[in-house]
């Protein structure tokens, strides 16, 4: 990785746990640069605004999530990569590990309701053509990649939010990742015999 890309790897990470320790609104240049030991103008070499910092956050740790489904061509390279993927995700959602999850709602709740709504569907809908792609890979059927993309991404946003409510545990996240897993086993195994 060049210089400036690890710099700005920082900078994300600044934020991240800074937002994490005090809350995304209540961050500012100021404190990242501190955070890292910048001074502001040098900060300002690398980001023009908090704003900028989250996207591009937002934009390493998905791509660092894609990048886990890169080599998938089958089933059983899907479900070791989706394993890698859920261990992860379960030590985000208990706590284990920073999040962002808790960053990315206080961005989207910061913003105006016309402009929250525009922002939300279209982090959505990247999410789900993404996944939609990987899925492409092992069931080659689009209707039915684009269906159980979304239904990951319900999934996955219900467990967020009951996250944030502190009534998570490690046996709902397994029940659920299991019932999960089963699905797209079971229409894996449709598919391959002729039934949709």
């Amino acid at each position: 990785m060049e210089k400036g890309n690890r710099k700005k790897r920082e900078l994300q990470n600044a934020l991240k746990m800074l937002a994490i320790e005090k809350g995304y609104a209540n961050v500012t240049m100021k404190d990242i640069g501190e955070y890292v030991g910048l001074s502001v103008g040098g900060l300002y070499h690398h980001y023009h605004d908090v704003e900028e910092i989250f996207r591009d956050l937002i934009a390493s740790e998905t791509g660092d999530v894609w990048a886990g489904f890169a080599d998938v061509k089958g089933l059983d390279e899907f479900m070791d990569a989706l394993d890698a993927y859920f261990d992860a995700e379960k030590k985000e959602l208990l706590g284990q590990a920073p999040s962002v999850n808790t960053l990315m709602y206080e961005y989207y709740f910061s913003k105006p309701e016309a402009e929250r709504i525009i922002i939300m569907k279209q982090s959505h809908g990247a999410i789900t053509s993404e996944m939609t792609k990987i899925l492409m890979n092992v069931y080659k059927d689009k209707r039915l990649s684009l269906k159980m993309s979304e239904h990951i991404c319900v999934v996955l946003q219900g467990l967020t939010s009951l996250s944030f409510t502190g009534c998570i545990s490690g046996k709902i996240i397994e029940d659920e990742f299991t019932m999960l897993k089963a699905y797209l086993i079971g229409n894996y195994e449709m598919k391959e015999n002729g039934r949709s």
